[in-house]
């Protein structure tokens, strides 16, 4: 029986280059790790996003930066030189052979022999091939759900460090830190260090922030910094076909199980012990309290799996329990929650530890893991005769007829067009 030729079997993909290992990553630990491979005699990528295309920094992509970025991050080059000078083993990395790939995210990976990643920058995207990758994606700011968190000028303690230390634009004065996690810079006013009643003062954007503990008190800052908790970034181990699972003791969802040549480093494999659960358990007993604020999602909705609101619709009359062994993916399909422009960067642990009891299932990712502007991704190379099928849909003929135009007999969609067998 011939292929399928709308089928990726036996298609090619254009690769740029193939090394023996690609680093995801350009940390302490995946600097280390490249070195490590270079030494011994492996070809080697290393690969960083920083510094990032403005619009993803928009995106609070990969921390929240929370609008608390200048305008330098405009000038490339000069984010360029910034990066290499707050990353100082970088220069040696690449004097010793590793080809040091700055500015470019790993939008896809795919298991095969190789490995192939799909990378991208400001202006194209493409492949590349690795028959070893080891993933240093680090971790990422767990957001804390108290009122106001949705206001620019909150943001995670990996932002601050990446806007303060790395890109060097940090536009904050005043800085109240919630959390007892590291921050390494800002002319802190206010540390709170226990769980408590938290509410961000301003109209749009933050002007203060109040706390009650025994009794209601308030301060002016600029920015409130979340250093509650970090979590281990799966995004790229998920795609890659690791075994993923829940280990409080490890920072949350981690790789469990690799699959051949795939290595993890740094706090990609793991952080320090789960500590946001007793602020979760604080902030999400309101049900009035924002979750999702793409999608305007609220805890209530959330245990009621109501739909939104511009639907009119109403949920499941048992709401959660309507679904027995469902997994946060259904939860997202029936409320909307983590399917808005933030694409659930923000909400994802929120809404985990708020359905943690009843449904205690991380959602899955999928490729394009970084948002791309069609114009870079049309830009892809393909495989001819994969180009030649891309817009049929299992060679169905009719797919791209009016719905009030017959089909013509004997119809085939072949090579892009619709056509009649024997003409």
């Amino acid at each position: 029986m011939p292929l399928d030729p709308t089928s990726l079997a036996g298609k090619t993909f254009p690769l740029r280059a193939v090394f023996d290992r690609a680093v995801i990553g350009a940390g302490e630990a995946g600097i280390a790790a490249a070195l490590a491979a270079v030494q011994a005699g492996e070809s080697v990528a290393l690969l960083d996003e920083q510094p990032l295309d403005p619009g993803l920094i928009g995106l609070d992509i990969p921390f929240l930066f929370g609008g608390r970025i200048g305008a330098a991050v405009q000038n490339p080059a000069r984010m360029e030189e910034r990066v290499v000078a707050a990353r100082p083993g970088l220069e040696a990395a690449m004097e010793a052979g590793v080809e040091v790939v700055l500015g470019v995210s790993v939008w896809g990976g795919f298991p095969g022999s190789p490995f192939i990643l799909g990378l991208a920058d400001r202006a194209t995207a493409w492949l590349i091939g690795a028959r070893q990758i080891t993933i240093a994606a680090g971790a990422r700011d767990v957001v804390l759900p108290f009122e106001g968190w949705e206001l620019p000028g909150v943001m995670g303690a990996r932002g601050l460090d990446a806007a303060h230390r790395v890109l060097g634009d940090f536009t904050g004065n005043r800085v109240a830190v919630i959390g007892a996690g590291e921050v390494s810079w800002g002319d802190i006013a206010l540390r709170l260090a226990e769980p408590c009643e938290v509410k961000v003062l301003g109209a749009l954007e933050v002007e203060g922030i109040a706390w009650k503990d025994g009794s209601w008190r308030e301060l002016a800052c600029d920015t409130v910094v979340l250093a509650v908790d970090a979590a281990p970034n799966v995004e790229m181990a998920d795609l890659l076909g690791a075994g993923i699972a829940w280990d409080a003791a490890r920072g949350g969802f981690v790789a469990a199980a690799l699959p051949p040549g795939v290595t993890i480093a740094g706090d990609a494999a793991g952080t320090a012990p789960v500590a946001r659960a007793p602020w979760m358990q604080h902030a999400l007993s309101d049900p009035a309290r924002m979750i999702c604020a793409c999608e305007e999602v609220r805890a209530g909705d959330l245990r009621a799996l109501r739909p939104p609101r511009y639907l009119g619709a109403e949920g499941p009359e048992a709401g959660l329990a309507a679904i027995g062994t469902g997994s946060q993916d259904q939860v997202k399909r029936l409320t909307r929650a983590g399917m808005g422009p933030c694409q659930g960067r923000r909400c994802r642990d929120s809404v985990q530890a708020l359905l943690a009891q009843e449904v205690p299932r991380m959602a899955s990712y999928r490729a394009p893991l970084r948002p791309l502007p069609l114009a870079v991704l049309s830009a892809l190379e393909e495989d001819p005769a994969l180009r030649a099928n891309w817009t049929g849909w299992f060679g169905i003929a009719e797919q791209w007829l009016p719905h009030w135009e017959p089909v013509p007999e004997n119809a085939v969609f072949i090579g892009g067009r619709l056509s009649e067998v024997g003409k």
